[in-house]
Formats: C-alpha cells, structure tokens, sequence
C-alpha cells in the first residue's frame, strides 16, 4: 500500500495533520525509527511522522523547502549511502544517522549488545568481559557476517545490477570457519531473490572479494538489521540463545540509552532545533493569548 504513494501524497498528509497538530514535524523513513526517537524527543512540542521511505521523505522535503505553507518540519534520515554514492541535503532541518541507519547506530553504541548477550544467553556461557564476550569481539565477529553483504549491496547500487539484498537471510549463506560467509552462494542468491540468472553475474564474487578486502571503514557498509540477523546468529553458536533477529532488534532498540542518542550527530542536531522551535512556538502562543483577550474585551 505505501509504494503507492510518493512525496505529493506524504506532503498532502502533513498539511492535514498541521490543522490539528502545532508541533514541529520530524519525517522519519518508517515506524521503528519512531518507537526509538519518540523516547527522547519532547513529545509536548514535537512528533515523528513516519515517510515509509527515504524517497517519500526526500520528495516531501523539496515540496515543503519550495512552499511557505508549511514550516517547522525536520527530517532524521538513514545515512546510507550518502558521502559514498550521492551527496547529503545540506539544510539545517535534515540530519543523517552516524552509522547507516538507526539500528546500525543503536549496534555501535558501548553496552547494548553486551547487555542483550547477557539476557538471552541460556547457558550461561556469556560472561561479561572475558575474550570473545567484550564490546569489540561482538563488534568484529558480527560485521565479519554481516559486511559481505553490505559491500554486495553497495556494488549492486553502484553498478546499477538491481539485486535483492532487502532483509537478506544472512543465515542461509553462513558457515563456520575462517571465512563464515560464502561469497559465492551470497551473491547466487541474491539474483535469485532478484529473479536474475546468477550464470550472467559469474565474476561478481571475484569482484566483491576485491571490494571487500579495499574496505578502509567497514562499519559504514553493515546495516542494522544485517548486523542483528549476524548476532543472533552468533549468540546461537556461542551463547545458547533462541532469539531470533527480529527480538534482538526490538530489544536492543529498548536498550539504547538516552545519553548515546543526546551525544550523536542526531540528538545534536534535536538539540539545536529545541532551541530554534520552542522559543517560536512560546511567543506563537503568546500572540495567540493575547489576541484572544483583545477579542473577548
């Protein structure tokens, strides 16, 4: 139902929702990014509003920039491949996530997979600072899953191949050993999933082992959700746990503390739109007041 809809359609709604609603807009890509953000932001002056796409978001912002019809509307969006393959929007109402996308940020974040290790390990194998069960070993061994098809997902929207890596089975291309994820069953899949012929992309896995070992920052290239569907694979292997990914995102979405989102470039950003919108909403109601009494007398 949402890929019918486009910019025209999300914008459309917002001047709907400004006849009722006087809080500032903050468009985010979809509705897990709202249940993070609406435990920090002051709810009382601002709210989510969930664009069920980048491009949705991306084309209601340039209506919204060209039209004085409405203000007061921000944008927290996934990094993704800005700064790798296209360019930022640089407006003060626009943020990126540090990390590709939110999830991606709540995973890098010290003490939230720890924690959730800890929570969902069944036989108490799981110890808190000992060798594999440290921020760092959780960090390397899951973006050591989770990279090949991140770098699979840049080549395929760099060279236009048009592959199927949405909520890719990370699971299914596993295996252990010294490297845990077949690049050529990866990349067979995906065309696969793409109802593409994997015969006419037979130098891809060639290729992507080349991009793979060029990477300077691989955190830039693993999605949060390739990188849980990594950890709960990994605390299965090694810690006994029975989550599945999507209760390790949801719970590490819970864990996610409220000092990380003030310290990063979002929460920085929130910051500095509290402090532009308020005192505009504050002397917007004063108007409102004192108009009012002007009426009544």
């Amino acid at each position: 139902m949402f890929d019918q809809l486009d910019g025209d359609d999300l914008y459309a709604e917002l001047i709907m929702l400004r006849t009722n609603d006087p809080r500032a807009f903050i468009l985010v890509e979809g509705p897990t990014d709202c249940a993070v953000l609406d435990r920090f932001i002051d709810t009382d002056c601002f709210t989510t509003v969930p664009a069920h796409g980048k491009q949705r978001a991306l084309d209601a912002l340039a209506i919204t920039h060209n039209t004085t019809s409405l203000t007061a509307v921000y944008a927290i969006l996934d990094q993704d491949w800005v700064h790798i393959l296209e360019d930022p929007i640089n407006l003060d109402t626009v943020v990126y996530t540090d990390f590709y996308d939110l999830d991606a940020c709540i995973f890098f974040t010290a003490g939230v997979y720890e924690a959730i290790a800890a929570s969902h390990c069944t036989d108490l194998s799981f110890k808190h600072g000992t060798p594999g069960c440290t921020h760092q070993d959780i960090t390397n061994a899951c973006m050591n899953l989770a990279l090949p098809v991140g770098v699979l997902r840049y080549l395929s929207r760099r060279d236009g191949l048009g592959l199927d890596l949405r909520d890719f089975p990370l699971g299914q291309v596993t295996r252990n050993g010294a490297h845990p994820v077949d690049l050529t069953q990866l990349v067979t899949l995906a065309c696969q999933r793409a109802r593409k012929d994997p015969t006419s992309h037979a130098a891809l896995p060639h290729l992507l082992l080349q991009e793979i070992a060029q990477v300077s920052d691989p955190a830039r290239y693993c999605s949060g959700h390739d990188l849980a569907k990594a950890f709960s694979l990994l605390a299965k292997r090694q810690w006994a746990s029975k989550a599945g990914h999507d209760t390790i995102e949801r719970a590490a979405r819970a864990a996610y503390p409220h000092d990380a989102f003030r310290d990063s470039g979002i929460g920085q950003s929130y910051t500095h739109w509290v402090r532009a919108f308020i005192p505009h909403q504050q002397d917007a109601s004063a108007a409102e007041r004192t108009q009012s009494t002007q009426s009544q007398v």
